[in-house]
C-alpha cells in the first residue's frame, strides 16, 4: 500500500488533489491550493520546486506501487509460461489491477485523465511498452511458429497496435464511473478477446 509522504501536510495534499481533479494539472492554481490549505504559495514553493512536484506528491505513491506490482506480475506470468504452467488466467492479473485502481480511484483519474503536462501523461503507453518487450522476448521461446513471423513487419505492427489498443481500453470502466462488478466483467471479456486475438493474428 502507498506510504504516507513524510513531512507533507495531509491537508495540503488533499486540497491539491481536489484542485487537480477539478481542473487538471495545467489548469490547477497554486494560489487556490494555498488559500484552501490555509497557507501561502511561498510556503508551498519552499516544499515543492514547482507545481508538477506537488502533483507528483499526490500520485507518486500509488503510481510507484502499481508499476512495481505490474512488472513483478509480468515476471511471474512469463516464468510460469516457460515452465508450461498456465494455471493462472491472464485476466486474474488485470482484475487485480482494476481492484487496485478502484481503491485508489482519485489518483488513477489524475494519472489517466488530468496529467497532461506531467511525466505521468503517457501512463498506459508505458504499460503497453513493458508488455510488448516481454511479448517479443517470450513468445518465440513458447511458440515455435512465432519465430518465422517475428521478422514480418505486418506481425510487428499487429502486435503493437492491438496491445496499445488493449491498454488504452483497460481503465475505461473507471473513467466511465461504472460499478466494480460491471468493470470486472468487462475486463474479463477484454482480456480474453486480446489474448485470443494475439494467437489468431500470429497464426
Amino acid at each position: 500500500m502507498p506510504q504516507r509522504i513524510i513531512g507533507v501536510s495531509k491537508r495540503l495534499i488533499e486540497v491539491a488533489k481536489k484542485e487537480f481533479l477539478e481542473k487538471g494539472f495545467e489548469g490547477a492554481s497554486i494560489r487556490t491550493i494555498a488559500r484552501e490549505a490555509n497557507t501561502s504559495p511561498r510556503a508551498i514553493y519552499t516544499r515543492f520546486e514547482n507545481k508538477e512536484e506537488l502533483f507528483v506528491a499526490v500520485v507518486e505513491p500509488v503510481y510507484s506501487d502499481f508499476l512495481k506490482m505490474f512488472k513483478e506480475d509480468k515476471f511471474i506470468y512469463w516464468e510460469k509460461a516457460r515452465n508450461r504452467d498456465f494455471s493462472t488466467n491472464p485476466e486474474d492479473f488485470y482484475l487485480r489491477y482494476l481492484d487496485y485502481a478502484y481503491v485508489h480511484k482519485d489518483q488513477f483519474i489524475l494519472i489517466l485523465k488530468q496529467s497532461t503536462g506531467t511525466r505521468f501523461e503517457h501512463f498506459t503507453q508505458a504499460l503497453c511498452e513493458i508488455d510488448l518487450v516481454e511479448l517479443n522476448k517470450q513468445l518465440p521461446q513458447l511458440l515455435e511458429d512465432f519465430k518465422k513471423y517475428q521478422k514480418d513487419e505486418s506481425t510487428k505492427l499487429f502486435l503493437s497496435t492491438i496491445t496499445y489498443s488493449f491498454y488504452d481500453a483497460l481503465f475505461a470502466p473507471l473513467l466511465e464511473g461504472v460499478e466494480l462488478d460491471v468493470a470486472k466483467a468487462y475486463i474479463t471479456k477484454l482480456t480474453r478477446f486480446y489474448n485470443d486475438g494475439i494467437l489468431a493474428g500470429i497464426k
